[in-house]
């Protein structure tokens, strides 16, 4: 399997891409029809591993959902989790499952220097690897593309735990991440899976207001929101009140 090589790539990427294809349209005809996707032969694996479903199937055979994230992430906070579930859907044993992550942004200015996801195995977390495509995604394989893929039972569901960060200088953005499973077949791979779109908005820090008594202190966005509409508020009243104090022929601007 090589997912990093551009028509691979390019047909994954358009998966998490749906959501802003308004925005900025990418041509996927090609690399779409190079995918072996559901309802499409596909040729035997070169190292003998059985396939994962049935090829000429219309569905995929693994279930994939991303479940359990926040709806935000603050730019230099701590990694918040969220979890990917493969659910083997067939009545037969699915190996060398390889899930790959993307991350697109609704500006297309994100890149892997911007953020940090990681993955967890056998209690042990470690950074998922991404590369970027021509069109702005950003495309990570847990474990690596020459990393040990996951072996599903049949009917069995093996959930992956993910943390994701975002670095101190990212700026505020809408983020989609998604996922797919391929199955590897020998030094290619066939698509056997996707997952629904988690959305996510990423956040600026709140600003630092001068520190008192040697302590860094933060007003909550909402009293900002009324502070602000406070002032707006009084300098209304201070300019009603000199209009009213100068109604005569001789008032200066």
């Amino acid at each position: 399997m090589r997912p990093k090589r551009p028509r691979r790539v390019l047909a994954l990427g358009a998966v998490a891409a749906l959501p802003f294809l308004a925005l900025a349209p990418v041509a996927v005809a090609g690399p779409v029809a190079a995918a072996t996707v559901p309802g499409h032969a596909a040729a035997p694996p070169a190292d003998g591993a059985p396939l994962c479903g049935d090829p000429a199937a219309t569905g995929f055979p693994i279930a994939s959902r991303l479940y359990g994230g926040p709806d935000a992430y603050t730019a230099g906070d701590d990694p918040s989790s969220f979890s990917l579930e493969l659910r083997n859907t067939t009545d037969a044993a699915c190996r060398d499952v390889h899930p790959l992550v993307l991350l697109v942004d609704r500006y297309r200015t994100l890149t892997p220097g911007g953020f940090r996801l990681e993955y967890a195995r056998a209690g042990t977390w470690s950074a998922v690897p991404f590369e970027t495509t021509d069109h702005a995604e950003n495309i990570g394989i847990p474990g690596g593309e020459n990393g040990p893929g996951y072996t599903l039972p049949a009917g069995a569901t093996v959930t992956v735990p993910l943390r994701l960060r975002f670095l101190d200088d990212a700026p505020a953005d809408q983020v989609v991440v998604s996922a797919t499973a391929m199955q590897r077949r020998g030094a290619d791979g066939a698509w056997v899976g996707e997952s629904n779109h988690y959305t996510l908005d990423v956040l600026r820090p709140a600003p630092e207001l001068a520190a008192t008594g040697g302590r860094d202190r933060r007003v909550p966005s909402v009293a900002l929101w009324m502070a602000g509409g406070l002032s707006v508020a009084l300098v209304t009243i201070g300019a009603a009140l000199m209009v009213a104090s100068r109604r005569n022929p001789m008032r200066r601007w």
